[in-house]
């Protein structure tokens, strides 16, 4: 089972100064306790990217960095936080790809918001900036500290793991604005932040606000998205 994940960088220091693409461990964990095995989707693939994601049978848009607000018509305001230009680019290509392809996808914080902006949706830039300021969405609490609490909106694969009303944490300041044509929220905040959507029509596009990853006993959001890869596969 290839789940195919976007990395992130960080530059290193010392004599061989460079920048390195990678996961964050408890991606890796999470999905490896459902039976995956990961392919590193890197921004380099230019091309060749389309025919490495139709060998994949799901994908994985990981939490990171700001998304550029360029990317959805808007100027910087000055809350805005560190952008890749470089992971923006394969990030969206590869919402897009998938939501036209019915490739299962899961996003994860960043990654909702990349596949809200990806089809054509908005983001808040900074909650607390932009009149967010009730709820703890970049709490300072480390895991397993929950920092708020959600309600599930409608039908989705999300109602096999939760009941209606539940907890999470929340280590963001971007959120959606605008929501995409075509995508459905299905878990919202107290204040109405948008924390869970779907594509409609898709076999599993899948994006939470929140970090499971950082949570073993939410790890089942990664065996839905094997679940939906496996079927995938068996067509």
């Amino acid at each position: 089972m290839l789940i195919g994940v976007t990395p992130q960088s960080r530059n290193t220091e010392g004599l061989f100064r460079t920048r390195i693409w990678g996961l964050l461990e408890p991606y890796v964990r999470a999905l490896e306790s459902q039976g995956a095995s990961i392919v590193i989707l890197p921004p380099q693939a230019g091309d060749r990217l389309p025919a490495l994601l139709r060998q994949l049978d799901g994908v994985l848009l990981p939490g990171g960095v700001d998304v550029d607000p360029a990317q959805f018509g808007e100027e910087p305001i000055p809350e805005l936080g560190e952008v890749s230009l470089e992971r923006d680019a394969l990030e969206l290509f590869v919402a897009r790809y998938t939501a036209q392809h019915g490739i299962p996808t899961l996003g994860i914080c960043r990654g909702i918001q990349v596949m809200n902006v990806a089809l054509g949706g908005s983001l808040y830039q900074d909650l607390p900036a932009q009149g967010f300021r009730t709820v703890q969405h970049s709490q300072k609490a480390e895991p397993p500290v929950l920092g708020h609490g959600l309600e599930l909106v409608g039908h989705s694969p999300l109602d096999k793991l939760f009941e209606p009303r539940f907890r999470v944490n929340s280590y963001h300041h971007q959120a959606i604005k605008d929501l995409a044509p075509g995508l459905r929220a299905v878990a919202a905040a107290p204040d109405g932040i948008v924390e869970a959507v779907v594509l409609e029509g898709h076999p599993f596009y899948l994006g939470v606000q929140w970090h499971p990853e950082l949570l073993p006993a939410q790890w089942g959001i990664f065996r839905l998205l094997v679940e939906a890869a496996t079927g995938q596969r068996v067509r």
